[in-house]
């Protein structure tokens, strides 16, 4: 059987390198490995031969599809899929993208085997559905719609031999590894950690040689995907500093670490994360008496892991914080582009709507947060929260009240702190410019680590994962972030080199106990405490941020931001600030 599959694979490899007379047949760089029996071209059983494993297989290998596709941020339309079954029990180990008809065919046989990787086996499926995608979306198909656009003369027989040249079908062969594991990674899917795994079993399975025609070897395809890895690995300290930058409102700073992250991992949390940004830069330009409520804009701290904008001449206030909501529009659209069903983007594109006055359709992005929360009690609360926001801006607040009501069961927090706004009419002190009823106390350290010790852990940055962003203007200098993790906190540290006669470096902190920390703050307050217990401790925070995972509480007199899960209760705390 095995020289049968040998014999059966080169057949196959040698059919889809056929030539017709007029044009090419199939453009031979798109696929993924021709291995096994030949089966008939989209050959498929009578429904009622199907076995519900067979239609289980497809109907799973369609969604990775689906969803590897909507993350790619490309304006064509997905080509066609066809799941191929196995012919006369012979499995079929084929997966291509066929631009003669525009479609990407994957072979049951490909399942079979990813099903060895137990819990990994949708990982194994995303891997190779990746590829056969980036295929399509990085345009290697455009020598067969080229050559048919050319069937005569010396153009046809030119594309005919570049598309023999092993040299560049390997090179695409490469560019289809890299990007096809990016996608399946910015999909969800473990695709960098068990792509060069899945080739060593592949290769053996099927005896294939360690060097094909047209192919990177064995040893480069397993290196590309180890490679990705390590080089999404590097954009963690660039996450991590995005997201603290964002939470103590420096805007300008956190868009710049998202714009750099997204040019190599446009996911969906990045997205949303840079249109928080930008949505809260806005709101600073509102009066407390303009915004009234508290609004759960949320950044998302989980990761599978042009956010600014330049001010228009003559821009007014209104105008400027118009034109930040709309961006920050933009980037919720393209994280529900990335992934429909994500609950926090709905959340914060309903919530900038109701900035803009477009109360309906924040009120039907409510409505979808509320329906895609998944059982996140926070993002579901938050989405009842959005929806009376909505409501009561409409004046309608009998039914704003009974959702903020509502919202009670999943963020109390937010959703008692709009009950009183909506109920008294008073604004929340929670949005007033000064620092009031926060109680102050010693200086706060974790691990017995102060944040002074930040300048320490910079010097030894040789030591930790750290990135450089170079600088692109004034507001966006030369940063180096550097990501620190010890047994019992993490660390982001970001350092800012100004250049110029005004030149003023400056190095900044944050230091983030783990889940499971066991110490105290210097007032007490420990990993389960509650709300109340804090309040009691430190007063009334200075402000409060609602988020996809917590709500954040800060005082900022003491530099400590408490996150608040949907019981009220502590689940981390971090310090923070700048050294020079």
């Amino acid at each position: 059987m095995k020289d049968l599959q040998k014999k059966n694979w080169f057949e196959n490899k040698l059919s889809i390198f056929r030539w017709s007379k007029t044009t090419l047949f199939i453009a031979i760089p798109c696929f993924f490995f021709s291995a096994g029996n030949i089966s008939p071209h989209n050959y498929r059983p009578l429904e009622s031969d199907l076995t519900d494993h067979q239609k289980l297989k497809e109907k799973l290998s369609e969604e990775i599809y689906k969803k590897i596709c909507r993350t790619v941020k490309d304006g064509r339309k997905a080509p066609a899929f066809n799941f191929i079954f196995n012919y006369k029990d012979e499995p079929y180990y084929n997966a291509y993208y066929s631009p003669n008809n525009n479609t990407i065919n994957f072979g049951e046989g490909i399942y079979d085997l990813a099903r060895k990787f137990k819990k990994d086996s949708l990982n194994v499926v995303a891997t190779v559905m990746g590829h056969e995608i980036a295929h399509f979306y990085k345009d290697h198909g455009w020598a067969h719609a080229f050559g048919k656009a050319n069937p005569e003369g010396e153009i046809k027989e030119n594309i005919k031999q570049s598309m023999y040249n092993s040299e560049d079908r390997a090179r695409m062969e490469a560019e289809a590894d890299y990007f096809g594991g990016i996608f399946g990674y910015m999909s969800g899917y473990n695709t960098l950690s068990v792509g060069g795994v899945f080739f060593d079993v592949l290769y053996e399975a099927l005896e294939i040689p360690d060097k094909t025609f047209g192919y990177p070897s064995r040893k480069d395809r397993i290196s590309i995907y180890n490679n990705s890895k390590d080089m999404l690995e590097k954009l963690i300290p660039a996450f991590n500093t995005a997201n603290m930058l964002n939470l103590v409102r420096s805007y300008e700073k956190a868009s710049m670490c998202y714009d750099y992250i997204i040019k190599t991992f446009p996911s969906r949390e990045m997205y949303n994360n840079a249109g928080v940004a930008l949505a809260q830069e806005a709101m600073s330009l509102y009066s407390a008496e303009e915004l009234k409520f508290v609004y759960p804009f949320g950044i998302d701290l989980d990761t599978r892991l042009n956010a600014g904008g330049t001010k228009g001449a003559g821009e007014t206030k209104e105008q400027k914080r118009e034109r930040l909501i709309n961006e920050s529009l933009d980037l919720f659209n393209n994280a529900i582009h990335i992934d429909e069903k994500y609950g926090p983007a709905y959340v914060n594109a309903s919530l900038a709507h109701s900035l803009l006055g477009e109360y309906d359709m924040a009120l039907g992005l409510a409505n979808k947060a509320i329906k895609y929360s998944n059982q996140n009690l926070l993002i579901e609360g938050n989405g009842h929260i959005a929806r009376g926001i909505a409501l009561a801006k409409s004046d309608n607040k009998k039914d704003a009240k009974k959702e903020f009501q509502i919202a009670q069961n999943g963020n109390s927090l937010l959703a008692e702190t709009n009950l009183e706004v909506l109920s008294n009419n008073i604004f929340s002190k929670l949005f007033k410019k000064k620092i009031s009823e926060e109680i102050e106390g010693d200086d706060e350290n974790i691990a017995e680590i102060g944040i002074e010790t930040i300048e320490v852990l910079f010097d030894d940055k040789e030591n930790y994962n750290s990135t450089t962003i170079k600088k692109q203007n004034d507001k966006r200098p030369k940063t180096v972030m550097v990501n620190v993790s010890e047994e019992e906190f993490d660390a982001t540290i970001i350092a800012s080199y100004s250049s110029g006669p005004n030149k003023n470096n400056e190095i900044e902190g944050f230091i983030i106990t783990k889940s499971d920390y066991a110490g105290e703050t210097s007032r007490e307050i420990k990993i389960g405490s509650t709300l109340k217990q804090v309040k009691e401790k430190y007063g009334n925070p200075t402000r409060i941020l609602g988020g996809s995972q917590a709500n954040y509480l800060f005082y900022e007199k003491t530099g400590i931001v408490f996150l608040i899960d949907d019981n009220n209760k502590v689940t981390n705390w971090m310090i923070y600030g700048k050294i020079k």
